[in-house]
Formats: C-alpha cells, sequence, structure tokens
C-alpha cells in the first residue's frame, strides 16, 4: 500500500457539506461521522430531549451522534422487542426552515425506503413526534467503511470486495430510480457480520428512468467560498450546493443533470482514496476544471486525457501501490472527467471490477475434481480457459432430471388415466427445465465467483454449493414423487413443481452467512446430508398432498433430527408435522409443533424458512379462531422479512394469509385491500403462468363479490380466468371453479344469459374431469339452476336440480347441510312451474336446515310462504315470511328484507295470492 502524501492521510474525514446517518451496535456503541456543520455547531442537542420518553411506539436509549440536520439515537422497538435507529430532525434546523427540513428528512426516508436490497439499510417507519419528522431504520452492529478501513491494514482483495457490495447497493438504487448523490465511505455501513450497506440518502433524488437530458436538474453550485450555508435549504433552492466536494462528480460542480454515473465517479472517488491511501483529485481543482471544460467544446474526457493538454485534476495512482492494473483502468475510466467516458452504467463498473483480465496463464497438470460439497476444483491437463473452468454443471443434475427422468414422468403420468396427464405432464415438464437451468446457472456463477474472478472467498463458495446440493435433494425427491402420482394428484403436479424452493435463494450470501455453521466433523456432516435428503422426500410428499405418508415419514426421521441439534434442520421437520397434524384435523397439536419450528428457525437464524413457518401458523391459529395471536405472529413474519431484506414471494403469501384471518374475522374490507396488495406484489414477483398468481386474483374477486362491488368482482374474475387457463391449459378443475365464481358474480349484475353460459362451462368441465357422482359436480349443478331460474326456464332448472340433488343425496347423511341449496333449488323450479303444492315438500326441508347461511334459508322461507299462501294455509304463510323477513335482516340483505315486508303488507285478509316469481338467490 503506498504511503499517504500531503493531501491528507486518511482523507475520509475531510470536510463533508451534508449531515451523515450514524450506526450503532447493539450494545449501543455510536459510529459518527459529522460534517464541518455539525462540527462547527455546538455539540449538545438543543431540542426537547427525547430521552426517558417515547417517540411514537419507540423508547430512545441514547443519543449515539449528531449533525446540522438531526440527530440519531438508539432505541427500542417494544411491539417487535429489537433495537433500532431512530434519527429526530434537530431544533437547529427546524428553526431556520422548518418545513424544508422536514421535507428533506422525509425525502431520505422515502428514497431509502424505495430500495430493498441487502446491501442498502431497510427504513422500517416513519412519523413525527413533537412537531419533528423521525424515522427508524436497522440499527447496524459496526461501524462505517471508513472506520473499517482505519481499524487495521487492508489488502486490496478485502477493500475491493467491500466496496463491491456497497456498488451492489448503489446499483439496486439505481435500478429503483435514484441517484444517491453523496456517495462515500462515511455513508456506507459495516456490520461485524461483513455485511455492508449503504445509508443517508437524504440527497437522494428520483429520476423516473427518465433520458438523461430529461431528467431533473441540480442546482446551481456556488463559489466554494460559500459553501458553509446552512444544509437545510431546499434541495431545489439556487445556488445550494449539496453534496461532498471530496467525492463529487464534476456535472455535480457544474450543476448539470445527474444520473447514475455521477454515483459512479463518487464510487470511484473513494475507492481510489482506499485503495490508494491517498485523494484522487483536489476538489478546489476539479471544481475549476470542471467550469472550464462547461465552456470548452464538447470532447468526452478521459481523466489524463482533456482539452488542450492542460493537467489532469485527477492524480495518477502511486506507481508503486500493489494493486493489479486491470483495477486501476476500471476506477480510472469510472473517473473519467465526462459521464461519457465513464462505464455505462454501475453493473458494468462492478463487473470489470469483479473479474481479473488477461487471465490466460497455464494452470497446473491435473484434472478437475469435483469434491463432494466444498467442490475444490484442481484443475489440470494444459490451458484451462476461463470459459471452461466452472462449465459441466448440468452433468451434476443428470441423475435427477433428464431425457429419461421426463420420459418416466410423462409415463407415470399417462398411466393414472386422467384427462389431464398430457397437458400436465408437458406443463410440468417446462417447469422443471426452467428450475434446473436455474440451478445450473447459479452453480456457475458460484464457481466463477470464486475461480475466476476472486471475489468470493472460498468459504462462501461452500456455502453456495451446500445450499445448491439441497436444492438438488429437493428436485430429486419431486421427481420421484411425482413418478408415483395417482389420478387425483395429477391436478396438483404444477403446484408441486412450482413449489420447489429457488436456487437463486443460494445467491444470498449474507443470509447464507449468517446461518447457524455446519458442524465440523465429518461424520455429522454426512448425517446432516442424510437427514436433508429424508427431509427433502417429505416436502415431495406434502406438495403432492400425500399427507399421511408424508407425517408418517416425517416421524421416521425424527429421533436422528434431533439428535443432530442442528437448529435449522429441527425446524424444517417440525414445520412439516405441525403443517401436516394441523391438515390432518389436530389443529392444537400443529399449532404448537409449528410455534416451536418458529423459534428454531431463530435460533438457526434460517430466515426464510422461518417466514414460511410462521405462513402456516398465523393460517392455522386463525382456523382456531386465535386472532391475536394470529396477528403477533404477523407481525413477527414482516419483521423477519425485513431482517431478511425483503423477500416477494414470501410477503405475498404473508399478505393473502393476513387477508385469510380478516375473512375468518368478517373484516372483509381489510380483505379487500390485503390481497389487491398481495395481487400487486406477486404480479411482479412470479414469473407469467405460475397457478399462485390466478388463485390471488381470484380470491380477491371472491371478496369484491362479498363486499357488494359487483362490476370490479366480474372483471377481476374475468382476469382469473384468463390467468388460469394461461398457467394450466382450459381443461383444468382450477378453470372450472372460476367459471362458477365468474357465474356468482354474473348473477349479481343481473347479466343471467352470461352467468349461465359460465355455470355450464363449469359443469362440462367438473362432469369431464370428476365423473357423474362427484360432489363437485354437484354443486356446480346448483349454480346452474339458479342461472335457469332467474332467466324463469323452470323446467330445465328443476331436471338439473333434481340431478344435484340425487348425486348428494347418494353421497351425503340426511342432515347435511349442503342438501340444503338443492332442495331449495327443486322447490323455487316447482314453485315457478305453479306446481306449489309439489313445491311445499322440498321447501320445508330446505328450511329445516337451521345451520345453513341466513340469506338462503331466508330465500327458502319466502320461497315457502308464497306457495303456503297460494295453497291457501294464510296463517302459516305470514309465519314463514316474518322469519325470512327476520333473516334477511341478519345477514344484511336489507333489499329481500323491505321485499318480504311489503308483500305481506300487501296480502289481503282473506285472500289467496297470485303466485310469484320466485327470486333469484345468491349462494355463497
Amino acid at each position: 500500500m503506498a504511503n499517504t502524501d500531503d493531501r491528507g492521510s486518511g482523507a475520509d474525514d475531510s470536510p463533508e457539506l451534508s449531515t451523515q446517518v450514524v450506526s450503532a451496535d447493539v450494545q449501543g456503541t455510536p459510529h459518527a461521522a459529522e460534517s464541518s456543520s455539525a462540527r462547527d455547531a455546538p455539540g449538545e442537542w438543543r431540542s426537547r430531549s427525547p430521552l426517558g420518553q417515547r417517540v411514537g411506539r419507540f423508547i430512545p436509549l441514547k443519543l449515539l451522534g449528531q449533525g446540522g440536520m438531526g440527530a440519531v439515537f438508539a432505541a427500542y422497538d417494544p411491539d417487535l422487542d429489537r433495537k433500532v435507529a431512530l434519527k429526530l430532525l434537530s431544533v437547529e434546523a427546524r428553526s431556520a426552515d422548518e418545513e424544508g427540513g422536514r421535507a428533506r428528512l422525509l425525502r431520505e426516508a422515502q428514497a431509502m425506503a424505495r430500495v430493498s436490497h441487502p446491501n442498502v439499510i431497510p427504513i422500517y417507519e416513519v412519523g413525527t413526534w413533537d412537531a419533528q419528522v423521525f424515522f427508524t431504520m436497522e440499527c447496524v452492529a459496526g461501524g462505517t467503511l471508513a472506520d473499517w478501513r482505519r481499524e487495521k491494514p487492508r489488502s486490496w482483495r478485502e477493500v475491493l470486495e467491500k466496496y463491491l457490495q456497497a456498488g451492489r447497493g448503489l446499483e439496486a438504487a439505481h435500478a429503483a430510480g435514484l441517484v444517491h448523490r453523496d456517495f462515500k465511505p462515511a455513508n456506507v455501513l459495516v456490520g461485524r457480520d461483513g455485511r455492508v450497506c449503504v445509508t443517508d440518502f437524504g440527497l437522494a433524488r428520483p429520476v423516473d428512468n427518465l433520458p438523461l437530458d430529461e431528467q431533473p436538474t441540480l442546482a446551481r453550485v456556488r463559489d466554494a467560498s460559500e459553501t458553509s450555508r446552512p444544509l437545510h435549504d431546499p434541495l431545489t433552492e439556487t445556488g445550494v450546493v449539496l453534496g461532498t466536494p471530496p467525492f463529487m462528480s464534476p456535472e455535480q460542480f457544474r450543476g448539470e443533470s445527474l444520473d447514475a454515473r455521477s454515483d459512479q465517479f463518487s464510487f470511484c472517488a473513494a475507492l481510489y482514496r482506499a485503495l490508494y491511501n491517498q485523494r484522487p483529485f483536489d476538489p478546489d481543482e476539479l471544481s475549476r476544471a470542471a467550469k472550464a471544460l462547461r465552456s470548452a467544446p464538447a470532447k468526452v474526457t478521459a481523466p489524463l486525457e482533456r482539452a488542450g493538454r492542460e493537467p489532469s485534476p485527477i492524480h495518477e495512482p502511486p506507481s508503486d501501490a500493489r494493486v493489479p492494473a486491470w483495477v486501476r483502468r476500471a476506477v480510472m475510466r469510472g473517473l473519467s472527467l465526462e459521464p461519457e467516458a465513464r462505464f455505462a452504467s454501475m453493473g458494468a463498473l462492478l463487473e470489470a471490477l469483479s473479474q481479473e483480465q488477461q487471465r490466460a496463464r497455464a494452470r497446473k497438470a491435473g484434472g478437475m475434481a469435483a469434491a463432494t460439497v466444498a467442490l475444490v476444483g484442481a484443475v489440470g491437463g494444459g490451458l484451462w480457459f476461463q470459459s471452461s473452468v466452472c462449465a459441466g454443471a448440468e452433468g451434476l443434475l443428470a441423475d435427477s432430471w433428464g431425457a429419461e427422468a421426463k420420459q418416466r414422468l410423462a409415463s407415470a403420468f399417462a398411466a393414472t388415466g386422467s384427462p389431464l396427464a398430457g397437458d400436465m405432464a408437458g406443463r410440468v415438464g417446462q417447469v422443471l427445465d426452467a428450475y434446473a437451468s436455474n440451478w445450473v446457472r447459479q452453480h456457475t456463477d458460484a464457481c466463477e465467483a470464486t475461480r475466476l474472478h476472486e471475489v468470493q472467498p472460498e468459504a462462501l463458495f461452500t456455502q453456495r454449493v451446500v445450499c445448491l446440493e439441497r436444492r438438488h435433494k429437493d428436485l430429486r425427491a419431486l421427481v420421484g414423487a411425482l413418478s408415483q402420482v395417482d389420478k387425483a394428484g395429477v391436478e396438483k403436479t404444477l403446484d408441486a413443481a412450482y413449489a420447489l424452493p429457488s436456487p437463486e435463494d443460494c445467491a444470498d450470501v449474507e443470509a447464507l452467512a449468517s446461518q447457524q455453521p455446519r458442524p465440523a466433523d465429518p461424520a455429522m456432516r454426512a448425517e446432516l446430508e442424510s437427514l436433508e435428503g429424508a427431509l427433502s422426500e417429505v416436502k415431495a410428499l406434502v406438495d403432492t398432498s400425500r399427507y399421511p405418508q408424508a407425517l408418517a415419514a416425517a416421524n421416521v426421521v425424527e429421533s436422528r433430527v434431533l439428535a443432530a441439534r442442528y437448529a435449522p434442520l429441527t425446524a424444517e421437520l417440525r414445520f412439516h408435522q405441525g403443517w401436516l397434524q394441523a391438515v390432518l384435523g389436530e389443529k392444537e397439536k400443529g399449532a404448537g409443533l409449528l410455534e416451536q419450528a418458529v423459534y428454531d428457525a431463530t435460533s438457526g437464524r434460517a430466515d426464510r424458512l422461518e417466514v414460511s413457518i410462521l405462513n402456516k401458523l398465523l393460517y392455522v391459529e386463525g382456523e382456531r379462531e386465535r386472532f391475536e395471536h394470529a396477528s403477533q405472529w404477523a407481525r413477527l413474519g414482516k419483521a423477519t422479512l425485513q431482517r431478511l431484506g425483503g423477500d416477494a414471494v414470501l410477503r405475498g403469501d404473508l399478505l393473502v394469509n393476513e387477508a385469510n384471518i380478516a375473512l375468518m374475522r368478517g373484516q372483509t374490507e381489510d380483505a379487500r385491500a390485503l390481497l389487491e396488495e398481495a395481487n400487486t406484489v406477486l404480479a411482479d414477483a412470479l414469473v407469467p403462468g405460475h397457478p399462485k398468481r390466478a388463485r390471488v386474483t381470484f380470491s380477491l374477486g371472491r371478496v369484491l363479490l362479498e363486499v357488494g362491488a359487483f362490476p370490479e368482482a366480474v372483471r377481476v374474475m374475468e382476469e382469473a380466468l384468463r390467468q388460469t387457463e394461461a398457467a394450466v391449459g382450459p381443461r383444468h378443475l382450477d378453470v372450472a371453479r372460476r367459471h362458477q365464481g365468474l357465474s356468482m358474480a354474473l348473477r349479481e349484475q343481473r347479466e343471467f344469459a352470461r352467468a349461465l353460459a359460465h355455470a355450464r362451462a363449469s359443469v362440462a368441465l367438473h362432469r369431464e374431469l370428476l365423473g357423474d357422482s362427484h360432489l363437485k359436480l354437484a354443486e356446480a349443478l346448483d349454480e346452474e339452476g339458479m342461472s335457469l331460474l332467474a332467466l324463469g326456464r323452470h323446467e330445465e332448472a328443476l331436471k338439473v336440480y333434481e340431478a344435484a340433488l340425487a348425486v348428494k343425496r347418494a353421497q351425503l347423511g340426511p342432515d347435511d347441510e349442503d342438501l340444503q341449496y338443492s332442495y331449495d333449488g327443486v322447490g323455487q323450479a316447482l314453485l315457478g312451474l305453479g306446481r306449489t303444492r309439489e313445491a311445499l315438500a322440498p321447501l320445508r326441508k330446505a328450511v329445516a336446515f337451521t345451520g345453513a347461511q341466513e340469506d338462503s334459508l331466508g330465500e327458502s322461507g319466502f320461497a315457502l310462504a308464497r306457495a303456503l299462501w297460494k295453497e291457501g294455509q294464510g296463517v302459516e304463510a305470514r309465519t314463514e315470511a316474518a322469519k325470512a323477513r327476520e333473516r334477511f335482516t341478519a345477514s344484511g340483505r336489507t333489499l329481500q328484507a323491505e321485499a318480504v315486508r311489503a308483500w305481506l303488507d300487501a296480502l289481503p285478509p282473506e285472500t289467496k295470492a297470485k303466485p310469484t316469481r320466485p327470486q333469484q338467490r345468491r349462494r355463497r
């Protein structure tokens, strides 16, 4: 490492023009990088101190640091039982420009909240306290990147690895449409676990992906002598410089439009200082050169080649620095004076910094052997080019998924005799093909990061390969389970294929590094691998709905798993056992096992598994009507997702289960909002054709129907039908269900002819796929009958309802409430045909099912009242009508209740009523 020159040692502690976010470890040790304005200001916290009070729900514990804009406290979140960092706007800022300061702090929080990435500090909550804006964020255990560098001498490889992480955070911000505008080591936190997080987006600004010539323009930059102006001035005010001069790009000095390439310059300025221990330029010199360039003819100008051959303000790196030339070239290109000469994107810069160029060295003779878990490559036998060092991952899956496995799967599906067999075998094969390709890509990337680019340590490579090997076991187990599928299970095979855990999870190096380490003893590691294979087989049985077999298989390995004392594996076992117990009717026992699985996952730091367990647990607790417990588990799930850095699929599942809880509690509007959010989240997260997208859309349609938003319900259900047909094809039970739901929605819209068409499509599919004696067919026939009644086609309706009733009576006991709908339909059809005496018996049976839904009983009771009146039984008719009115009122159907009241009021004392057309009924 070169010695520092007179331009400043450590140059990271130079005067800065913006307030810094601070970080703190869990013991509360402050790590703050203050601005020059903060250092010039009085040191005490001048606002009303929040210590000893609550800021929102948060309890401030101690002041960690402060700057010109605000102060940061270590705080405690009692709801989620965790420590957070709390930033509060200071009195100095508020007194000078209250609204501008508050706007800036909100802008900082909003900018940070837009980015979900492991290398960007997550924002938890924004609010106000004592007329001051505050926000809370993750409390990082560690210090800044500047602190990390000062702790001890660092090699260029260590420095580059940390900056690559920070660069990925910037790249994520750019992808979200943000330019940071103040990147520097003091705005990057390094946790004790090595994780790097970019923070302090106070100067960030959205660019909304506009072309460069349309992006927002910065305010004019004032002379260097004026840079002491307070920083709480609005970003748009003319003449304000915002940023840190030792890291600012030339266009930032010139006051031009900024895009992501400005951050690239600041990033390279910081990396240059860390690598060479000196500044790449003097801010005053760069400011003057930037202004001179503005008036010079346009030219793409590299750092060391400028118009007129005047000296460049960018200093050449020290000649004795032990930094590879390819790193130097990438950094100096990023420091080009004009944006056009830099890399096209942050990603392109990171790629250049992540691989050694001109590495065509001969490798030692031998062969490349893959060693079990670590897969340590011993290369030899001549020259190996970069493109072949990590090739051959496809062969590692040959035993699980290939041409032979595909043929075996197709034959197994065909042997079931299911009408869906051919289509589903093809669709499942496509999903597994894509999964295998993804696995190969991840395996190759993991290898290249260590073997070729040398930006990933060997230990992390091993962790990624271990994770991918587990995904391999999952794939192998599922293919084995699918090869034994039965006729009823064919319908669910596509969902099982999509339920495979993503190989991309194995690229989450932060999550892998934080998990409980695997045992060092080879025998114990071998036992873990064996048990993981067994649990993969349990999961495959669960995903193919073979619940009793799955529970038996889980119980067989229980003692071995517990003896291994590896918390992630224990959590996985109890996850399966708990869910299976709940599905098989032992909900209390299942909930207890799932709760223990949460604790095991927390102990093993298996965050994704923990959220999956919480999803099941909150649903089971909801079914047990332990709604407060369910809500607590949901909050914990959200908190875990925040710690994880976000996962759209898990978040979508959490929202759907929260919606289920809301429906169980009768909170339909809450369920609607949750499902709308889930629909948006999953639409972006899931691949086109994923059945879950259609399922969530359909659930939203059902809720819209429940809340009376009928036109919107029709629109959403039509979209669900399109999505379902795209996912599973036109001949599938899910498609039949979508037709049936759409028929219900169209009846509410009084579009009876369209409703009938969808009802008949549902009946046809149910009959084809399930046969003539299945209960689901009878339910579809009930829906067809309702549309026929509404159209006044009573003869057809009578035949349909009689067919439905025959199927149900053959399958159900005489007291089963599902009979109510069909008895009612037969009675309503007979009443419409004028056969009132025959209608009395089925209608009396319909109202006898007192546990049925109130509105359904109301419809049956009102029809019975009209039939009784027609048959001259006036007293009983009035009694049944009064009961029907009460039932309509209790179920919230005020229009129907009013119709009954009007009918009763219109009855002459001793005159028989004329037959009336039966009202259409809504089945829920």
